[in-house]
Protein backbone atom coordinates (compact mmCIF):
# COMPACT_ATOMS: atom_id res chain seq x y z
CA UNK A 1 0.00 0.00 0.00
CA UNK A 2 1.53 3.35 -1.10
CA UNK A 3 -0.16 5.03 1.54
CA UNK A 4 2.00 2.88 4.02
CA UNK A 5 5.00 3.57 1.95
CA UNK A 6 4.97 7.07 3.36
CA UNK A 7 3.93 6.61 6.42
CA UNK A 8 7.08 4.25 6.85
CA UNK A 9 9.47 6.60 5.01
CA UNK A 10 8.51 9.10 8.12
CA UNK A 11 8.76 6.43 10.97
CA UNK A 12 12.47 5.25 9.49
CA UNK A 13 13.71 8.82 9.52
CA UNK A 14 13.18 9.52 13.57
CA UNK A 15 14.51 6.16 13.91
CA UNK A 16 17.72 7.55 11.83
CA UNK A 17 17.84 10.59 13.01
CA UNK A 18 17.86 9.14 16.97
CA UNK A 19 20.28 6.50 16.16
CA UNK A 20 22.56 9.46 14.34
CA UNK A 21 22.47 11.42 17.89
CA UNK A 22 22.14 8.77 20.47
CA UNK A 23 25.88 9.18 21.44
CA UNK A 24 27.77 11.66 21.31
CA UNK A 25 30.91 9.54 20.45
CA UNK A 26 29.23 8.94 16.56
CA UNK A 27 27.26 11.57 16.32
CA UNK A 28 26.27 12.65 12.61
CA UNK A 29 25.19 15.66 12.53
CA UNK A 30 25.24 15.13 8.53
CA UNK A 31 22.38 12.44 8.25
CA UNK A 32 19.95 14.13 11.05
CA UNK A 33 20.34 17.38 8.89
CA UNK A 34 19.60 15.65 5.33
CA UNK A 35 17.02 12.90 7.03
CA UNK A 36 14.72 16.66 8.60
CA UNK A 37 15.42 18.36 5.78
CA UNK A 38 13.33 15.86 3.85
CA UNK A 39 10.13 16.19 5.72
CA UNK A 40 10.33 20.84 5.60
CA UNK A 41 8.76 20.14 2.46
CA UNK A 42 7.07 16.77 2.57
CA UNK A 43 4.73 16.96 5.88
CA UNK A 44 2.04 18.88 4.92
CA UNK A 45 1.93 16.63 1.29
CA UNK A 46 2.15 13.65 3.66
CA UNK A 47 -0.88 15.09 6.29
CA UNK A 48 -2.87 15.97 2.86
CA UNK A 49 -2.22 12.79 1.42
CA UNK A 50 -4.15 10.57 3.71
CA UNK A 51 -6.81 13.00 4.29
CA UNK A 52 -8.36 11.31 1.61
CA UNK A 53 -11.81 9.82 2.20
CA UNK A 54 -10.77 6.45 0.60
CA UNK A 55 -7.85 3.60 0.61
CA UNK A 56 -7.55 4.34 -2.76
CA UNK A 57 -7.85 7.93 -2.68
CA UNK A 58 -5.00 7.69 -0.55
CA UNK A 59 -2.92 6.01 -2.25
CA UNK A 60 -3.44 7.90 -5.26
CA UNK A 61 -2.15 11.19 -3.68
CA UNK A 62 0.45 9.16 -1.51
CA UNK A 63 1.96 8.22 -4.52
CA UNK A 64 2.14 11.43 -6.03
CA UNK A 65 3.88 12.79 -2.47
CA UNK A 66 6.73 9.98 -3.12
CA UNK A 67 7.33 11.16 -6.65
CA UNK A 68 8.03 14.68 -5.86
CA UNK A 69 9.96 13.39 -2.97
CA UNK A 70 11.74 11.45 -4.95
CA UNK A 71 12.57 13.65 -7.74
CA UNK A 72 14.96 15.96 -5.93
CA UNK A 73 18.46 13.84 -7.14
CA UNK A 74 19.14 10.20 -7.09
CA UNK A 75 20.86 10.21 -3.67
CA UNK A 76 17.38 11.15 -2.36
CA UNK A 77 15.75 7.98 -4.42
CA UNK A 78 18.10 6.10 -3.49
CA UNK A 79 17.25 7.05 -0.04
CA UNK A 80 13.83 6.02 0.09
CA UNK A 81 14.22 2.91 -1.95
CA UNK A 82 16.59 1.90 1.19
CA UNK A 83 14.28 3.16 3.99
CA UNK A 84 11.17 2.30 2.49
CA UNK A 85 12.78 -1.69 1.90
CA UNK A 86 14.29 -1.60 5.60
CA UNK A 87 10.50 -0.52 6.87
CA UNK A 88 9.38 -3.74 5.20
CA UNK A 89 7.69 -2.18 2.21
CA UNK A 90 8.70 -2.70 -1.54
CA UNK A 91 11.63 -0.95 -3.05
CA UNK A 92 9.94 1.93 -5.39
CA UNK A 93 10.17 1.79 -8.54
CA UNK A 94 13.63 3.14 -9.64
CA UNK A 95 12.33 5.92 -12.34
CA UNK A 96 9.39 7.05 -9.71
CA UNK A 97 9.72 10.55 -10.20
CA UNK A 98 11.41 12.48 -12.77
CA UNK A 99 15.25 14.17 -11.00
CA UNK A 100 14.77 17.67 -11.11
CA UNK A 101 18.53 17.80 -10.32
CA UNK A 102 20.30 20.36 -12.20
CA UNK A 103 24.08 20.17 -12.24
CA UNK A 104 23.68 24.01 -13.49
CA UNK A 105 21.02 25.83 -14.07
CA UNK A 106 20.05 29.41 -14.20
CA UNK A 107 18.18 31.95 -11.31
CA UNK A 108 15.71 34.30 -11.62
CA UNK A 109 17.58 36.75 -14.20
CA UNK A 110 18.20 33.90 -16.79
CA UNK A 111 21.93 33.95 -15.61
CA UNK A 112 23.68 30.78 -15.15
CA UNK A 113 25.01 29.73 -11.85
CA UNK A 114 27.65 27.13 -10.38
CA UNK A 115 26.87 24.28 -8.84
CA UNK A 116 28.93 21.63 -6.57
CA UNK A 117 31.14 19.32 -8.66
CA UNK A 118 33.63 16.64 -8.12
CA UNK A 119 37.40 18.49 -7.70
CA UNK A 120 39.70 16.83 -10.93
CA UNK A 121 42.76 18.04 -12.31
CA UNK A 122 40.74 19.68 -14.70
CA UNK A 123 38.49 21.15 -12.62
CA UNK A 124 41.04 22.36 -10.25
CA UNK A 125 42.99 24.27 -13.44
CA UNK A 126 39.49 25.42 -14.79
CA UNK A 127 39.14 27.11 -11.35
CA UNK A 128 42.79 28.71 -11.25
CA UNK A 129 42.32 30.22 -14.45
CA UNK A 130 39.29 32.13 -13.65
CA UNK A 131 40.34 33.02 -9.71
CA UNK A 132 43.93 34.16 -8.17
CA UNK A 133 44.55 31.28 -6.13
CA UNK A 134 47.96 32.44 -5.12
CA UNK A 135 47.00 35.09 -3.03
CA UNK A 136 43.27 33.40 -1.95
CA UNK A 137 43.14 33.02 1.75
CA UNK A 138 41.42 30.93 4.39
CA UNK A 139 37.78 32.54 5.43
CA UNK A 140 36.68 29.40 7.48
CA UNK A 141 37.58 25.66 8.03
CA UNK A 142 35.82 22.98 9.23
CA UNK A 143 36.47 19.69 10.53
CA UNK A 144 34.07 16.87 11.93
CA UNK A 145 33.44 13.47 12.91
CA UNK A 146 30.78 12.25 11.07
CA UNK A 147 29.95 9.03 12.35
CA UNK A 148 33.05 8.17 12.20
CA UNK A 149 34.28 9.59 9.22
CA UNK A 150 36.43 12.44 9.39
CA UNK A 151 35.32 14.99 6.80
CA UNK A 152 35.97 18.89 6.31
CA UNK A 153 34.82 21.99 4.78
CA UNK A 154 36.86 25.13 3.34
CA UNK A 155 35.97 28.21 2.57
CA UNK A 156 38.55 30.29 0.52
CA UNK A 157 38.46 33.85 -0.82
CA UNK A 158 40.07 34.45 -3.86
CA UNK A 159 40.40 37.46 -6.44
CA UNK A 160 38.72 36.92 -9.96
CA UNK A 161 41.26 36.93 -12.91
CA UNK A 162 38.07 37.70 -15.59
CA UNK A 163 36.20 41.22 -15.71
CA UNK A 164 33.44 41.18 -14.03
CA UNK A 165 30.66 43.97 -13.03
CA UNK A 166 31.27 43.12 -9.74
CA UNK A 167 33.63 46.07 -7.04
CA UNK A 168 37.32 45.72 -8.40
CA UNK A 169 38.24 45.11 -4.60
CA UNK A 170 35.10 42.52 -3.44
CA UNK A 171 36.43 38.98 -3.39
CA UNK A 172 34.53 35.37 -4.72
CA UNK A 173 34.34 32.42 -2.47
CA UNK A 174 35.50 29.16 -3.31
CA UNK A 175 33.42 26.64 -0.90
CA UNK A 176 35.12 23.06 -0.81
CA UNK A 177 34.08 19.86 0.95
CA UNK A 178 36.38 16.91 1.87
CA UNK A 179 35.57 13.50 2.32
CA UNK A 180 37.55 10.90 4.29
CA UNK A 181 40.10 13.32 5.34
CA UNK A 182 43.33 11.65 6.40
CA UNK A 183 45.99 14.66 6.92
CA UNK A 184 45.01 17.95 8.44
CA UNK A 185 47.36 20.69 9.47
CA UNK A 186 46.44 24.43 9.78
CA UNK A 187 47.59 27.32 11.20
CA UNK A 188 45.68 30.72 11.44
CA UNK A 189 49.04 32.71 11.05
CA UNK A 190 50.12 30.95 7.37
CA UNK A 191 46.91 31.07 5.54
CA UNK A 192 47.60 32.65 2.45
CA UNK A 193 48.14 30.91 -1.06
CA UNK A 194 46.19 27.98 -1.98
CA UNK A 195 47.18 24.85 -3.91
CA UNK A 196 45.36 22.03 -5.29
CA UNK A 197 47.39 19.20 -6.20
CA UNK A 198 46.07 15.41 -7.26
CA UNK A 199 47.60 12.20 -5.91
CA UNK A 200 47.02 8.73 -6.72
CA UNK A 201 43.03 8.58 -4.79
CA UNK A 202 43.40 11.50 -3.22
CA UNK A 203 43.21 14.91 -3.54
CA UNK A 204 45.61 17.32 -1.48
CA UNK A 205 44.72 21.19 -0.68
CA UNK A 206 48.08 23.47 0.32
CA UNK A 207 47.18 26.03 2.34
CA UNK A 208 50.20 28.36 3.19
CA UNK A 209 53.65 27.34 3.44
CA UNK A 210 52.95 24.07 5.88
CA UNK A 211 49.18 23.84 5.75
CA UNK A 212 47.66 20.96 3.78
CA UNK A 213 44.43 18.88 3.78
CA UNK A 214 44.41 15.59 2.10
CA UNK A 215 41.55 13.65 1.54
CA UNK A 216 40.02 10.89 -0.70
CA UNK A 217 37.77 13.11 -2.41
CA UNK A 218 36.62 16.68 -2.57
CA UNK A 219 34.02 18.96 -4.09
CA UNK A 220 34.02 22.80 -5.02
CA UNK A 221 31.46 25.25 -5.44
CA UNK A 222 32.18 28.97 -6.93
CA UNK A 223 29.80 31.33 -4.84
CA UNK A 224 30.00 34.12 -7.18
CA UNK A 225 27.58 36.14 -8.12
CA UNK A 226 29.65 37.07 -11.48
CA UNK A 227 30.87 33.40 -12.15
CA UNK A 228 28.42 33.42 -15.19
CA UNK A 229 30.79 35.59 -16.96
CA UNK A 230 33.94 33.65 -15.88
CA UNK A 231 35.48 31.10 -18.67
CA UNK A 232 34.02 28.18 -17.22
CA UNK A 233 30.69 30.21 -16.52
CA UNK A 234 30.65 30.98 -20.57
CA UNK A 235 31.07 27.52 -22.02
CA UNK A 236 28.47 26.18 -19.48
CA UNK A 237 25.75 29.04 -20.72
CA UNK A 238 26.37 27.71 -23.93
CA UNK A 239 24.98 24.44 -22.73
CA UNK A 240 22.85 24.83 -20.45
CA UNK A 241 18.52 24.69 -20.91
CA UNK A 242 16.59 27.85 -20.94
CA UNK A 243 14.33 26.71 -18.56
CA UNK A 244 16.27 24.75 -16.24
CA UNK A 245 15.76 25.48 -12.50
CA UNK A 246 16.99 24.31 -8.92
CA UNK A 247 14.93 21.24 -7.67
CA UNK A 248 13.73 23.41 -4.48
CA UNK A 249 11.58 25.75 -7.04
CA UNK A 250 9.53 22.88 -8.39
CA UNK A 251 6.03 23.20 -5.97
CA UNK A 252 4.79 20.27 -3.75
CA UNK A 253 1.73 18.38 -5.15
CA UNK A 254 -1.52 20.24 -3.62
CA UNK A 255 -4.93 19.29 -2.42
CA UNK A 256 -8.01 21.81 -2.07
CA UNK A 257 -9.98 20.78 0.80
CA UNK A 258 -8.74 21.78 4.31
CA UNK A 259 -7.32 19.26 6.69
CA UNK A 260 -9.00 19.76 9.48
CA UNK A 261 -8.05 21.47 13.11
CA UNK A 262 -7.04 18.58 14.89
CA UNK A 263 -4.50 17.40 11.60
CA UNK A 264 -3.45 21.13 11.43
CA UNK A 265 -2.08 20.89 14.60
CA UNK A 266 -0.66 17.51 14.45
CA UNK A 267 0.78 18.82 11.29
CA UNK A 268 1.86 21.58 12.74
CA UNK A 269 3.75 20.74 15.46
CA UNK A 270 5.54 17.74 13.40
CA UNK A 271 6.61 19.72 10.80
CA UNK A 272 7.92 22.32 13.96
CA UNK A 273 9.92 19.48 15.16
CA UNK A 274 11.18 18.74 11.75
CA UNK A 275 12.59 22.69 11.44
CA UNK A 276 14.24 22.36 14.72
CA UNK A 277 15.64 19.60 14.40
CA UNK A 278 17.10 20.68 11.03
CA UNK A 279 19.03 23.38 13.20
CA UNK A 280 21.61 21.14 13.84
CA UNK A 281 23.01 22.25 9.84
CA UNK A 282 24.57 25.10 12.00
CA UNK A 283 27.14 23.46 13.81
CA UNK A 284 27.14 26.14 16.40
CA UNK A 285 23.27 25.30 17.44
CA UNK A 286 23.39 21.91 17.90
CA UNK A 287 24.18 21.36 21.16
CA UNK A 288 21.00 23.45 21.77
CA UNK A 289 18.69 20.64 19.92
CA UNK A 290 17.43 17.84 21.52
CA UNK A 291 17.54 15.67 18.70
CA UNK A 292 16.96 11.94 20.31
CA UNK A 293 13.93 13.28 22.43
CA UNK A 294 12.22 14.73 19.47
CA UNK A 295 12.55 11.52 17.46
CA UNK A 296 11.52 9.74 20.27
CA UNK A 297 8.33 11.86 21.24
CA UNK A 298 7.21 11.40 17.53
CA UNK A 299 8.61 7.84 17.32
CA UNK A 300 5.93 5.65 15.15
CA UNK A 301 4.29 8.73 14.02
CA UNK A 302 3.89 7.49 10.39
CA UNK A 303 1.69 4.49 11.05
CA UNK A 304 -0.39 6.94 13.88
CA UNK A 305 -1.42 9.41 11.68
CA UNK A 306 -2.52 6.94 8.60
CA UNK A 307 -4.25 5.26 11.40
CA UNK A 308 -6.39 8.52 12.63
CA UNK A 309 -6.98 9.32 9.18
CA UNK A 310 -9.18 6.24 8.00
CA UNK A 311 -11.67 7.61 10.49
CA UNK A 312 -15.10 8.59 8.11
CA UNK A 313 -16.92 10.36 10.70
CA UNK A 314 -15.10 13.80 10.73
CA UNK A 315 -15.85 14.07 14.68
CA UNK A 316 -14.02 11.03 15.08
CA UNK A 317 -10.98 11.82 13.40
CA UNK A 318 -10.58 14.65 14.86
CA UNK A 319 -10.79 13.28 18.07
CA UNK A 320 -7.99 10.56 16.92
CA UNK A 321 -5.58 13.48 16.24
CA UNK A 322 -5.94 15.23 19.18
CA UNK A 323 -5.22 11.84 20.94
CA UNK A 324 -2.20 11.40 19.00
CA UNK A 325 -0.89 15.17 19.59
CA UNK A 326 -1.66 14.25 23.52
CA UNK A 327 0.74 11.00 23.21
CA UNK A 328 3.39 13.06 21.58
CA UNK A 329 2.88 15.08 24.48
CA UNK A 330 2.98 12.75 26.81
CA UNK A 331 6.24 10.99 25.56
CA UNK A 332 8.29 14.02 25.68
CA UNK A 333 8.10 14.16 29.13
CA UNK A 334 9.09 17.52 31.25
CA UNK A 335 12.67 17.82 28.88
CA UNK A 336 10.17 18.66 26.08
CA UNK A 337 7.31 20.40 27.75
CA UNK A 338 8.73 23.62 27.67
CA UNK A 339 9.03 23.23 23.91
CA UNK A 340 5.78 21.84 23.47
CA UNK A 341 4.22 24.30 25.40
CA UNK A 342 5.73 27.09 22.86
CA UNK A 343 4.25 25.45 20.08
CA UNK A 344 0.74 24.83 21.32
CA UNK A 345 0.63 28.53 22.27
CA UNK A 346 1.50 29.92 18.93
CA UNK A 347 -1.07 27.37 17.58
CA UNK A 348 -3.83 29.18 20.02
CA UNK A 349 -4.33 31.85 18.04
CA UNK A 350 -4.82 30.06 14.71
CA UNK A 351 -7.69 27.22 15.60
CA UNK A 352 -10.95 28.30 17.36
CA UNK A 353 -13.90 26.68 18.97
CA UNK A 354 -13.55 23.28 21.12
CA UNK A 355 -10.10 22.75 19.32
CA UNK A 356 -8.65 26.38 20.92
CA UNK A 357 -9.86 25.21 24.19
CA UNK A 358 -8.33 21.55 23.67
CA UNK A 359 -4.87 23.00 23.01
CA UNK A 360 -5.29 25.42 25.78
CA UNK A 361 -5.74 22.34 28.02
CA UNK A 362 -3.19 20.27 26.67
CA UNK A 363 0.03 22.95 27.17
CA UNK A 364 1.89 21.09 29.93
CA UNK A 365 2.01 22.86 33.49
CA UNK A 366 5.19 21.36 34.30
CA UNK A 367 7.55 23.36 32.67
CA UNK A 368 11.29 23.87 33.89
CA UNK A 369 13.70 26.40 33.00
CA UNK A 370 14.61 25.20 29.36
CA UNK A 371 18.36 27.41 29.28
CA UNK A 372 21.12 24.48 29.29
CA UNK A 373 23.81 24.98 32.20
CA UNK A 374 27.01 24.48 31.52
CA UNK A 375 30.32 23.58 33.75
CA UNK A 376 32.63 25.65 34.56
CA UNK A 377 36.16 25.76 33.38
CA UNK A 378 37.45 23.76 36.48
CA UNK A 379 35.00 20.92 36.06
CA UNK A 380 36.89 19.67 32.79
CA UNK A 381 36.78 16.02 32.21
CA UNK A 382 39.90 14.30 32.10
CA UNK A 383 39.08 12.27 28.86
CA UNK A 384 37.59 13.88 26.15
CA UNK A 385 37.19 12.78 21.81
CA UNK A 386 37.02 15.77 19.59
CA UNK A 387 34.33 16.02 17.09
CA UNK A 388 34.39 19.01 15.82
CA UNK A 389 36.45 22.16 15.48
CA UNK A 390 35.63 25.13 13.01
CA UNK A 391 37.58 28.28 12.36
CA UNK A 392 36.53 31.37 11.12
CA UNK A 393 38.58 34.47 10.17
CA UNK A 394 37.76 37.71 10.64
CA UNK A 395 35.92 39.14 7.33
CA UNK A 396 33.89 41.32 5.74
CA UNK A 397 30.90 39.92 3.49
CA UNK A 398 28.54 42.19 1.25
CA UNK A 399 29.69 44.99 3.50
CA UNK A 400 28.84 43.41 6.66
CA UNK A 401 31.70 43.07 9.14
CA UNK A 402 31.93 39.83 10.70
CA UNK A 403 34.27 38.73 13.93
CA UNK A 404 36.33 35.50 13.77
CA UNK A 405 35.26 32.60 16.17
CA UNK A 406 36.66 29.60 16.64
CA UNK A 407 33.98 26.50 17.45
CA UNK A 408 35.20 22.96 19.39
CA UNK A 409 33.20 20.02 20.52
CA UNK A 410 33.80 17.22 22.17
CA UNK A 411 32.77 14.44 23.39
CA UNK A 412 32.59 13.82 27.24
CA UNK A 413 31.90 10.42 29.09
CA UNK A 414 29.04 10.62 31.53
CA UNK A 415 29.52 11.41 35.11
CA UNK A 416 30.88 8.86 37.53
CA UNK A 417 27.71 9.14 39.68
CA UNK A 418 25.36 8.91 36.38
CA UNK A 419 22.85 6.02 35.32
CA UNK A 420 23.81 2.87 33.40
CA UNK A 421 21.89 3.85 30.29
CA UNK A 422 23.33 7.94 30.32
CA UNK A 423 25.27 8.29 26.93
CA UNK A 424 28.65 10.27 25.92
CA UNK A 425 27.26 13.92 25.55
CA UNK A 426 28.55 17.18 23.21
CA UNK A 427 30.11 19.72 25.29
CA UNK A 428 31.26 22.71 23.75
CA UNK A 429 33.40 26.18 23.59
CA UNK A 430 33.04 29.35 21.36
CA UNK A 431 35.51 31.44 21.17
CA UNK A 432 35.53 35.24 19.95
CA UNK A 433 38.18 37.21 17.57
CA UNK A 434 40.70 33.97 18.39
CA UNK A 435 44.19 35.33 17.23
CA UNK A 436 45.74 31.82 17.11
CA UNK A 437 44.46 28.98 15.78
CA UNK A 438 46.28 26.13 14.97
CA UNK A 439 45.63 22.00 14.66
CA UNK A 440 47.01 18.91 13.42
CA UNK A 441 44.49 15.67 12.41
CA UNK A 442 46.07 13.61 15.34
CA UNK A 443 43.80 15.99 17.96
CA UNK A 444 40.86 13.48 16.31
CA UNK A 445 42.76 10.27 16.96
CA UNK A 446 41.52 8.86 20.14
CA UNK A 447 40.92 10.24 23.64
CA UNK A 448 42.55 13.66 24.49
CA UNK A 449 43.04 15.76 27.35
CA UNK A 450 41.58 19.27 27.20
CA UNK A 451 43.58 21.94 29.00
CA UNK A 452 42.26 25.56 29.55
CA UNK A 453 44.34 28.88 30.18
CA UNK A 454 43.05 31.34 32.56
CA UNK A 455 40.50 31.90 35.37
CA UNK A 456 36.76 30.87 34.35
CA UNK A 457 34.77 33.27 32.31
CA UNK A 458 37.93 34.54 31.26
CA UNK A 459 39.68 31.67 29.66
CA UNK A 460 42.81 32.75 27.34
CA UNK A 461 43.62 29.65 25.10
CA UNK A 462 42.23 25.95 25.07
CA UNK A 463 44.78 23.17 23.96
CA UNK A 464 44.05 19.39 23.53
CA UNK A 465 46.70 16.71 23.16
CA UNK A 466 49.73 19.11 23.86
CA UNK A 467 48.81 21.26 21.32
CA UNK A 468 47.94 19.16 18.34
CA UNK A 469 44.76 22.15 18.50
CA UNK A 470 45.47 25.50 19.75
CA UNK A 471 43.05 28.20 20.20
CA UNK A 472 43.98 31.56 21.81
CA UNK A 473 41.80 34.99 22.70
CA UNK A 474 41.37 37.49 24.96
CA UNK A 475 37.92 36.00 26.27
CA UNK A 476 36.06 32.59 26.39
CA UNK A 477 33.01 34.23 24.90
CA UNK A 478 30.22 31.50 25.71
CA UNK A 479 30.24 29.47 29.31
CA UNK A 480 30.61 25.68 28.61
CA UNK A 481 27.36 24.15 27.26
CA UNK A 482 26.15 20.36 27.31
CA UNK A 483 24.49 18.94 24.49
CA UNK A 484 20.82 17.57 25.67
CA UNK A 485 20.31 16.21 21.99
CA UNK A 486 22.58 12.81 22.74
CA UNK A 487 20.53 12.20 25.92
CA UNK A 488 18.15 9.90 26.45
CA UNK A 489 14.29 11.55 26.59
CA UNK A 490 12.01 11.04 29.59
CA UNK A 491 9.19 8.62 29.11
Amino acid sequence: MTAGTLGALLDRSLVQMAEAAADARTYDRETIYTVSDVWDNNTFPLFRALAARTWWGRDRRARAALEWMAAFGVERRTWMAEQSAIAGYPLLPPSMGTDRHYRHYRDYRGVVRASREPLTTEVAAAVGVDYDLATAEVRSLLLERIGTRLTGALVVTARRRYTSERPADEVAELRLRLDEVTDAHFNSHDSSRITMDFGTGQVAIGMGKRGILRAAGATVHPDDLSWHLSAAGRAFDARTLAGSRPSHEAPPPRWQEPLGEGPLVAATILHNAMLQIRMVRYARHAGEVLVRPLCLAFAGAGKSILAASTYMRASRREEAFRQLVEGWVRKGGPDLAPWFAARLRALAGEVSGTTREWVTSVIPQLERDSEVEGGAASDLPAEAELRLVKYVAAHTRHEHPYAGSALVQLAVPPRPQAGQDESWTLYGWEFTSPHLFQLSDTVFHGATNPQLIGAPGAVRSLSLNGGDLTVATAKLEDPLWRHLGTAAAST
